[in-house]
Order: C-alpha cells, then sequence, then structure tokens
C-alpha cells in the first residue's frame, strides 16, 4: 500500500514537539481528508480546525512545508507534486499564537480588525425601508474583497508581520478597509482610511505572498488600492505618499528612476542626516550625483508619457 508520511508540529499548551505518521495516500483526497484519517484511526489526541469543507468557513488552513493552504481545498497530489516528495510537515499558520497543535488564536486578529471599523457609515440618503442604492458596476469593485473568508493565509505569508506585528495590520483587515473606502454607498472613504493610514497601510514591503489567498484576492493590490483612496483625500504628506509622488514624477519627466532624486523628494532635507550611507551609496555604484542635473530619457518616452497621462486622468490623479 502506497504511503505518505505526515509529519505534524505539536503543541500541547506547554511543549511544542513534532509526530510522524504514516498513512494511506489518498491522491484524490485533501489535506483534511488525511488530518481526519489520523484522527480517526491514529491519534484522537490530534487538534485541528474545520467546519464546512467547502473552501467558505477558512477555518482550516495550515502550513505544508512552510507555505500556507486551505486544507480542506487542496488535494494531497498537489502537495506531492509540488514537493516531489510524500513526507510532508504540516504546522499551524504562522504569525498567529498557537493555541493547540494545528488550532491557532484568532482572539487578537478580530481585536485588530476592528481598528479600521468594518462596517460602512451610509450615506444621508440611506432609510430604513430603501436603503442605498448601489448599480451593478459599483457592487463589482467590492465583490472580490467580499469573497475573503478570513481563512488566515494572507496573515501566515505577510513578511510585514513577521518583521514587526506592531506597525503592520493583517492583510485581511486592509482588504475589509479597502472594501469599505470604495463601497459607493460609504459616505466617508476616511472612516476607514485613516486608522488604517495609522497603523502601517504604506508599510506593505511587496512580497506578494499573500498571493496565495485561495480566492485569489489580491491582498496587495487591495493595500495599494486604499493608498490611493488617502492620497485622493489630500493624505499625501507621509513618507509612503511622497516616495509614490516621486516614482510618479520619473515616469513623467523621462521615464527612468533617477535615484538619486528620488530620496530627496521623498524624505526632503532629512535625508541630509544620512551622510554615511550616501557615502556606501555613491562608492558602490548606486546613485549618479550628476543625475541631479540631468538625465537622458528613455527610448520610447512619448508613448510611456501619453499612457502616464491617460492613466492619471483616469484615476483623477493630480
Amino acid at each position: 500500500m502506497e504511503t505518505v508520511q505526515l509529519t505534524i508540529e505539536r503543541f500541547d499548551g506547554v511543549t511544542s514537539y513534532t509526530q510522524k505518521y504514516d498513512i494511506p495516500y489518498s491522491p484524490g483526497k485533501t489535506i483534511l481528508s488525511h488530518l481526519f484519517y489520523i484522527k480517526e484511526n491514529c491519534d484522537p489526541t490530534l487538534n485541528f480546525t474545520a467546519s464546512c469543507r467547502s473552501a467558505i468557513c477558512g477555518a482550516c488552513a495550515v502550513r505544508v512545508n512552510g507555505n500556507a493552504f486551505l486544507a480542506c481545498d487542496t488535494r494531497m497530489e498537489k502537495m506531492v507534486q509540488l514537493f516531489k516528495t510524500k513526507e510532508l510537515t504540516i504546522a499551524p499558520l504562522g504569525n498567529f499564537k498557537v493555541i493547540s497543535d494545528l488550532v491557532v488564536d484568532w482572539d487578537d486578529k478580530i481585536e485588530r480588525l476592528k481598528i479600521t471599523k468594518p462596517t460602512i457609515q451610509p450615506k444621508k440618503e440611506f432609510t430604513q425601508e430603501t436603503g442605498c442604492k448601489q448599480s451593478p458596476a459599483d457592487f463589482n469593485k467590492i465583490a472580490v474583497q467580499w469573497d475573503c473568508i478570513l481563512c488566515g493565509i494572507c496573515a501566515s505569508e505577510c513578511t510585514a508581520l513577521t518583521i514587526d506585528s506592531n506597525s503592520f495590520l493583517e492583510p485581511f483587515t486592509f482588504v475589509q478597509a479597502e472594501r469599505n473606502a470604495v463601497d459607493s454607498r460609504s459616505m466617508d472613504p476616511m472612516y476607514h482610511g485613516t486608522p488604517a493610514l495609522q497603523h502601517g497601510l504604506w508599510n506593505c514591503v511587496r512580497c506578494f505572498q499573500c498571493l496565495k489567498c485561495p480566492k485569489d484576492i489580491r491582498p496587495a493590490g487591495r493595500i495599494s488600492s486604499l493608498r490611493g483612496v488617502t492620497m485622493k483625500h489630500g493624505v499625501k504628506n507621509n513618507l509612503g505618499a511622497r516616495h509614490a509622488y516621486a516614482f510618479l514624477t520619473d515616469l513623467r519627466h523621462g521615464g527612468r528612476l533617477n535615484e538619486t532624486k528620488l530620496l530627496l523628494r521623498t524624505e526632503g532635507i532629512v535625508v541630509m542626516k544620512r551622510t554615511a550611507l550616501a557615502i556606501r551609496l555613491l562608492l558602490h555604484g548606486k546613485v549618479n550625483p550628476f543625475e541631479l542635473f540631468h538625465q537622458a530619457k528613455i527610448t520610447g518616452y512619448v508613448p510611456l508619457a501619453h499612457i502616464v497621462k491617460d492613466a492619471m486622468q483616469k484615476e483623477g490623479v493630480k
């Protein structure tokens, strides 16, 4: 009989340890099915969470060989093919407090979710009888965000959270904030945008690990969208916004990133305090001081400039 060896990272409330299980390999069955096999036939003490078994509730997310997956929606055959082995390690989600074995604590995450006020304040036109009318086009702007099932996969894989959870919220929290901010029925997008800014909206490191989202919501894109919302509402005097506008300036004026001017435009004269860093960059050829005065335009600059201009007009950027 063909078998698969699953090494489970376990935790009994005090001690962390690993335990191996050699069980029948069922290619067409899911990771969750194999976990249930262990619990029902090998070790009833194994703890994990699951509910709908239909990729709707998000409860069963785990990490396999260091990568997060929704256990009920991922066939074991896919894991064997992906990692080219039938010896797999299953662990609880990263960036979460572990309660027992594969069970993680969501209490802190839900409290942090409240920070960006995940309910809209309806426009004045709202009444109990009619609500707020919304066109199909406006609904489509938030339809994907509504697919979020709070599985925690994006938070588990988030590099910014791993670096410093105090200066960055979970990606799914920013998804909820962006959904409410761009909702046509919302009276004030900054009701959600302001707390997002105050809790690390510009601290995303663009590692794109959150693209592993099983619902293809792409939290990094939602974070970028929410940044745009705050900038359209006049919040431009922060490092992130100035950095974005510095990029835009280079695209408009030459098509090539001017790293020397980029830092000056972003941080202003404060950057002069980083003399040692500037010298190191200069010695390693990372910056060219002469580009402060002149930088040649790239080939194909004219059509690029038109594209940038059209995009700015479409987005209402000045």
